[in-house]
């Protein structure tokens, strides 16, 4: 019986066994023609030592400035070396929070910074001409008593400071 089924259907059995070989041998020619590419750990392992850092960074003065970038991490070591001024804040996988403070004021204080009264006597650090300032800081309040009526009347206008030393001998630290 098997014998006369395969005598009978045997262009059918060898077509299909046939394009099976071709099916299979055409996977294995393609996959064999392709470039040669980079193990998947090598793409991994440059993605992993990719790090986005924020580095934030505060003036005496209050002002604070906040940086993002991203930075590729050769060595652990150098990287720690790299930033050891700075305080980590924060840490989590390919992201670094780190903080510094900065004994100084900060460059626009520096360069536009004036030193005021308000009307409850409090002194007051900002930036820009008395019209149109921008408050920094606020300090503790005054004793009025102590000034005099040139001093009043500087702190009024505006007193410009432009280091930190100027900024200190005003307001008493």
């Amino acid at each position: 019986m098997y014998k006369h089924i395969i005598t009978k259907h045997w262009i059918p059995f060898t077509l299909g066994a046939f394009s099976v070989i071709l099916f299979y041998s055409t996977f294995i020619i393609w996959n064999e023609s392709k470039p040669a590419q980079q193990p998947p750990n090598v793409a991994s392992e440059q993605i992993e030592n990719e790090v986005e850092l924020l580095l934030e960074t505060v003036f005496v003065d209050g002002v604070s400035r906040e940086e993002i970038k991203k930075e590729t991490v050769d060595s652990m070591s150098d990287f720690w070396y790299e930033y050891g001024d700075w305080q980590m804040i924060d840490q989590q996988k390919g992201f670094v929070h780190f903080k510094q403070e900065i004994l100084d004021l900060s460059p626009e204080v520096k360069q536009n910074g004036y030193l005021g009264i308000s009307e409850e006597n409090q002194l007051i650090l900002y930036t820009g001409q008395p019209e149109a300032r921008e408050i920094v800081q606020t300090y503790n309040q005054i004793d009025t008593y102590e000034l005099t009526e040139s001093e009043r009347a500087t702190l009024t206008t505006g007193l410009k400071v432009s280091s930190l030393e100027a900024l200190q001998a005003v307001i008493g630290s």
